[in-house]
């Protein structure tokens, strides 16, 4: 168990150095984007922006999830080939027809968007990137599922230094605006597509099989709805926030959700990426129950830390990478949404029960069930509070999900999480953060 410990701390740490390019690059393109952008502009891409990703999500099939947890149940492989080659066939299937339909779309969607037709190339633009993004999540995950975090994190800052490269060519020496933002994610994806495509037919067993891609839609078809319900989670406070106030709003609400995203990228997603496969290889280990718990609790802790010091430095943050102090009231924000990540975290714990069961659809039912409630908790909370309420229900959403998710979970695989010693270190935090309130320096470094 030990061993299982170390190497899950190790893959997450691996992880997050991989990640730490996507922050290192975020930053970078920040001031980029804060002196080529106006804040209406700004505004603009993040609506596009989490409309991509949130077609990514669920135009991808979450099929990549299915190949995991099948694979995770033999050690053929060519088995393992054959459950590879079904999930990278279905999803170029998908893509075509994605951009298929998508093409006549793009005149109705650019007029939905921004009561304009100037920019439906972009929809052109975006749907070919969702195509490509879902396909590169094969390769990605395959070494995820082969214990390959260094591989993976390679590929992954070779792709992201593809696009800062890109981004200063398009909107520096272009000086093309939004679209060129665009067009870097496309060549960059583009590029990572071409490269990963020989590694992937060595490990094809080229053999189509029905039953088996009806087994893995079964299982990843429910993760496609709760995938719509968090990307709606996601985004659906930014339209809202553009509806009750302006763009200028979403474009700080936004900011603040990037800079506590450092949690998100840092510890949420590398752990996610680190921990899931070695859990699916732990299905049968009767230690199982144990190596949880204490994941759980070293998990807690260390989200904890990391929203504390995001949250007590946001404002210095947004000093030192924005040039525009119309930018810099986005630390408001800041504290509800590293709240928020903290949940996001533990909710992969609690979730892990659904998988193993494969019990996903009950994902569905309970993200699917919050979306409801944090879209009313938008409508009722932000005419109040603005962004501040926005923020509010993102984070009474998240802390519902993932006491909700541990409840039924535990009915299917119970583990018994210490949850009293992870609300007694919550608690420590927020008092901590508390504290500075009450002494303010004029001095930005005493500060």
């Amino acid at each position: 168990m030990i061993d299982q410990i170390k190497k899950t701390a190790s893959h997450t740490l691996v992880y997050s150095l991989g990640n730490l390019s996507t922050k290192i690059v975020g930053l970078l393109l920040l001031p980029l984007y804060t002196s080529k952008l106006t804040l209406l502009n700004y505004g603009r891409f993040t609506i596009l922006e989490v409309t991509m990703t949130f077609l990514t999500m669920v135009l991808g099939l979450r099929i990549t999830s299915a190949m995991m947890r099948w694979s995770a149940e033999t050690n053929d492989e060519n088995e393992q080939g054959k459950i590879l080659f079904n999930t990278y066939f279905i999803l170029v299937i998908n893509g075509v027809l994605i951009n298929i339909i998508a093409s006549p779309l793009k005149t109705d969607l650019s007029y939905f968007f921004f009561d304009s037709t100037l920019y439906e190339n972009f929809f052109i633009i975006i749907f070919a990137i969702v195509s490509w993004e879902s396909l590169n999540q094969v390769p990605m995950n395959l070494f995820r599922f082969k214990g390959q975090p260094v591989l993976y994190s390679t590929v992954f800052v070779s792709k992201l230094t593809i696009v800062l490269l890109a981004n200063i060519f398009f909107l520096v020496y272009l000086d093309s605006g939004i679209i060129g933002i665009f067009y870097s994610q496309l060549i960059a994806n583009l590029l990572v597509l071409i490269f990963t495509f020989p590694v992937l037919v060595r490990k094809f067993t080229f053999k189509y099989d029905f039953t088996l891609l009806k087994e893995m839609l079964v299982y990843s078809i429910p993760l496609i709805f709760s995938a719509i319900s968090v990307q709606l989670l996601a985004i659906a406070d930014r339209f809202i926030i553009k509806q009750l106030l302006d763009y200028t709003e979403v474009g700080i609400y936004s900011l603040g959700s990037k800079i506590a995203g450092v949690l998100n990228v840092f510890v949420v997603q590398a752990f996610s990426l680190g921990f899931l496969p070695i859990a699916y290889k732990m299905l049968n280990d009767p230690n199982a129950d144990v190596f949880y718990r204490k994941i759980f609790k070293y998990l807690a802790l260390i989200l904890v830390f990391v929203a504390l010091g995001l949250s007590l430095f946001s404002k210095e943050l947004l000093l030192l990478f924005s040039g525009k102090e119309e930018y810099i009231q986005a630390y408001k924000v800041v504290p509800f949404f590293t709240i928020a990540f903290v949940f996001k975290g533990l909710q992969y714990m609690f979730m892990l029960g659904f998988h193993y069961v494969k019990k996903t659809k009950y994902l569905a039912y309970i993200i699917g069930f919050i979306l409801v409630i944090n879209i009313a908790l938008n409508y009722l909370l932000i005419p109040i509070y603005g962004i501040l309420g926005a923020a509010l229900a993102t984070v009474i959403s998240s802390l519902l999900i993932a006491f909700i998710s541990y409840y039924i979970s535990e009915k299917f695989y119970p583990v018994k999480y210490e949850i009293g010693k992870m609300m007694l270190v919550f608690l420590v935090g927020i008092i901590i953060y508390l504290v500075p309130a009450l002494f303010k320096f004029n001095n930005f470094y005493l500060q």
